[in-house]
C-alpha cells in the first residue's frame, strides 16, 4: 500500500530536521496535512523585518525593489553586469559564438549537500534541492540515505517548502519524479579519477564562478571533465599539465560527463572543495527562536555589508558550536530556499567569533536518536 501524503511528509520532516524516522513511532494523523513548515505564528512577524534581500542579484538595479524573479526586461536595465543570464531557458549552454568549446560557458548544478561522516568516500546522506519555477529560490528538497553502506540509497524523502497547491503543480510533481529516478541511480561512494590537465575555463553558475578541467589518462581514450568547485575557493588555477586526482560523484550536464569533485590532490596536498553556497556577511539585527517541526531553529536577521537584509534560518537553537548573538559579525553560505513566498536562506556554514561551523541538518545515524523520535511521537 502506497503510504498518505501525510505519513510521508512526517518521515520528510524528521529527514530536516535530522531526527531519527521510524514507521512504528509516528503516527500518520501526527501532523495536520496543511502543517506550515514554521509552526508559531512568529515565521510572519518575522516576514516583516525585510526592506530589501540579497538572494537573487540577475536583476538588481539601485532604487527597485527585487522581487527575487527573474525578469528579461529588468536584466536589461539592471546595473549587475555579471548575471545576465537567463536561467529560465536552460541549465547550461555556450555564449554567443563559442558553440565548439569542450565545455559550456554556464551550467546550473542546483545545490547538494553531502555528508561522509566516517571519511570513507562513501556518501551516507544527500540532499539534492529543486527550483520549480527557476527562479532562484528553492522550492523543496529530496535527502537520500545509504543505511546499509552497500553503496545504493535505500531510503529517499521529498520535501516541498511551498503550499500544498503547489505540491500538486506540474513542475513539483516532475521534480519528485526526478528525486524518485535519482535514487535508482545515484551512487554512494565516491568516484576517483587522475588524470593530467589538458584545458582549464571558468564556468558561470547561478551562484558562482567554478573552475572546470578537462582530464587526459592513458587508460581511457575520452577526456574527462571536473568541476573543482569555486574559484574563490582554489588557492590557484590548476596548471596546464599538472598532474592531480578529484574525487566526488558524477553527473550529466546535457550530453557532458561531469565529476563533481568533493576533494582534490595535487602538488603532495589534498583539499576538501567547499560548496556550501554563495557567502554572505553583515551583522546580525536581530535574532529570535521559531519553531520547525517541534524543534526549535534560530532564525536571524542580518544586514549585509552591501546595505541589504537577509532572513538567515542557522539550524537548532541548541547548538554549542554557533555562539552568536545581536551585533555578532557573521557569514553565512547555503541555499536560499521559498516559504510563504518568503525567501530564506538555510545556513549550512557559520563563520562568526574566529570560528567556522557546519551547520547539521541531517542526523549522522539515525538509530542513535531513535530514543528522541519515541519521546517526541509520545508526546
Amino acid at each position: 500500500m502506497k503510504p498518505s501524503r501525510s505519513f510521508r511528509r512526517i518521515s520528510i520532516a524528521c529527514a530536516v530536521l535530522g531526527l531519527a524516522f521510524s514507521p512504528a513511532l509516528v503516527r500518520a494523523d501526527e501532523w495536520e496535512e496543511n502543517t506550515r513548515y514554521y509552526e508559531d505564528d512568529a515565521w510572519y512577524d518575522v516576514s516583516e523585518w525585510f526592506d530589501g534581500n540579497d538572494y537573487n542579484p540577475t536583476d538588481e538595479a539601485i532604487g527597485r525593489w527585487d522581487d527575487e524573479t527573474y525578469d528579461r526586461s529588468d536584466a536589461v536595465t539592471s546595473t549587475d553586469e555579471d548575471n545576465d543570464i537567463d536561467w529560465t531557458s536552460s541549465s547550461y549552454g555556450y555564449n554567443n559564438g563559442n558553440e565548439n568549446d569542450w565545455y559550456y560557458d554556464y551550467s546550473d548544478y542546483g545545490y547538494n549537500s553531502y555528508s561522509d561522516n566516517n571519511r570513507d568516500n562513501q556518501f551516507d546522506y544527500v540532499a539534492s534541492y529543486y527550483d520549480y519555477d527557476r527562479d532562484g529560490l528553492y522550492d523543496a528538497y529530496a535527502s537520500y540515505w545509504d543505511t546499509d553502506g552497500d553503496g545504493t540509497y535505500e531510503d529517499m524523502n521529498f520535501y516541498s517548502f511551498s503550499d500544498v497547491t503547489d505540491e500538486n503543480s506540474d513542475e513539483a510533481q516532475k521534480s519528485q519524479a526526478e528525486a524518485e529516478a535519482k535514487q535508482k541511480t545515484q551512487q554512494s561512494k565516491m568516484k576517483s579519477i587522475t588524470g593530467t590537465v589538458k584545458s582549464v575555463k571558468k564556468v558561470k553558475t547561478p551562484a558562482t564562478t567554478n573552475v572546470v578541467v578537462q582530464l587526459s589518462d592513458s587508460s581511457s581514450d575520452q577526456p574527462m571533465i571536473v568541476d573543482l568547485g569555486p574559484a574563490n575557493e582554489l588557492d590557484n588555477t590548476p596548471r596546464l599539465g599538472q598532474s592531480l586526482t578529484a574525487t566526488g560523484v558524477t553527473f550529466k550536464a546535457g550530453d557532458k560527463t561531469v565529476l563533481l569533485a568533493q576533494k582534490l590532490e595535487r602538488d603532495g596536498s589534498t583539499t576538501q572543495i567547499n560548496r556550501s553556497g554563495r557567502s554572505y556577511t553583515g551583522t546580525i539585527e536581530k535574532a529570535m527562536t521559531s519553531k520547525v517541526r517541534g524543534q526549535e531553529h534560530q532564525l536571524a536577521k542580518i544586514n549585509t555589508d552591501q546595505g541589504k537584509t537577509l532572513l538567515v534560518d542557522l539550524g537548532p537553537a541548541k547548538n554549542d558550536d554557533l555562539n552568536v548573538s545581536e551585533g555578532t559579525q557573521i557569514t553565512v553560505k547555503g541555499p536560499a530556499v521559498k516559504i510563504k513566498n518568503r525567501a530564506m536562506l538555510m545556513a549550512t556554514q557559520v563563520e562568526a567569533n574566529g570560528k567556522t561551523t557546519d551547520i547539521k541538518r541531517a542526523a549522522v545515524k539515525r538509530q542513535d536518536l531513535a530514543s528522541s523520535s519515541q519521546g517526541n511521537a509520545r508526546k
